[in-house]
C-alpha cells in the first residue's frame, strides 16, 4: 500500500499492477460466486474447496518478487463479507459496499458491490489448468495475469501466486481460525475522521 493515496482521480484503485489493487482482486475474489467450467484441474480445484466454510480468521502476508513483503489480518464471513487489515490501510466489504481506506489519507472510498459475482474460481474460468499434487497452475496467454498458481491443503486456499511478465505476487494465508462467530458489524466500515468519497470507480 506504500506510494497509493486515494487522491488524483483514485488512480491506484484502477491500476491493477499496484499491489494494493491486486491484493483487493485476490480477497475480493476469495468470497465470490463460481461458475461451472469443464477444465479437469478446474473442477478438482473446485471440489477441493467447495465445502468452505461459515466464516474465518487468518493472517497473510504479501511477497514481491523483489523480495517485499506485507503482513496483515483477514476476516471473512458467508456470504460475502470479508475485511482485510494492515498497518496502513484496511480493505472492507458488507457484501453491498466495498470500503478501501489508506490511513494516512483523509478520505475514504465506498463503492457499491451489491450484485458482482467472480470469485477466484470465476477468474480462473478462461484459463488452461494443469495440476501437480496440490499444486493448480492455470495460465492464459494475453492475460494481464498470463499465469495464477493455488495451492491448497484442508480445503482451504494456502497461497496465491500471481504472474505478470517479470513481476511475481505471492498471497500466503496462516493461522487460520474456521468458525469463529465473527460479528457481522466487522465488516460495516467507520474510517474515523476520513471523508467517504463514493463509487471513485465509477467516474
Amino acid at each position: 500500500m506504500n506510494g497509493t493515496s486515494l487522491n488524483g482521480g483514485y488512480t491506484f484503485l484502477k491500476q491493477p499492477r499496484s499491489r494494493f489493487a491486486a491484493a483487493l482482486v485476490i480477497f475480493m475474489a476469495l468470497c465470490g460466486s463460481w461458475p461451472l467450467q469443464a477444465d479437469g484441474a478446474y473442477d478438482s480445484l473446485k471440489g477441493q474447496v467447495k465445502g468452505l466454510y461459515s466464516s474465518f480468521r487468518a493472517t497473510f502476508a504479501v511477497t514481491s518478487s523483489s523480495g517485499q513483503i506485507q503482513t496483515g489480518k483477514i476476516m471473512y464471513q458467508y456470504p460475502g463479507k470479508l475485511r482485510v487489515e494492515t498497518g496502513t490501510g484496511v480493505i472492507a466489504t458488507n457484501g453491498t459496499h466495498l470500503w478501501v481506506h489508506n490511513k494516512s489519507s483523509p478520505l475514504c472510498a465506498r463503492q457499491d458491490v451489491s450484485g458482482v459475482g467472480g470469485g477466484l474460481l470465476g477468474i480462473l474460468a478462461s484459463y488452461e489448468g494443469t495440476i501437480q499434487g496440490n499444486t493448480y497452475i492455470f495460465k492464459k496467454k494475453g492475460a494481464h495475469y498470463e499465469e495464477i498458481v493455488v495451492q491448497v491443503a484442508g480445503g482451504m486456499v494456502r497461497s496465491v501466486r500471481l504472474k505478470h511478465g517479470d513481476e511475481t505476487t505471492t498471497y500466503s494465508f496462516s493461522g487460520m481460525t474456521i468458525d469463529t462467530g465473527i460479528s457481522g458489524a466487522m465488516f460495516n466500515y467507520k474510517p474515523a475522521g476520513a471523508q467517504i468519497v463514493e463509487n471513485p470507480l465509477n467516474n
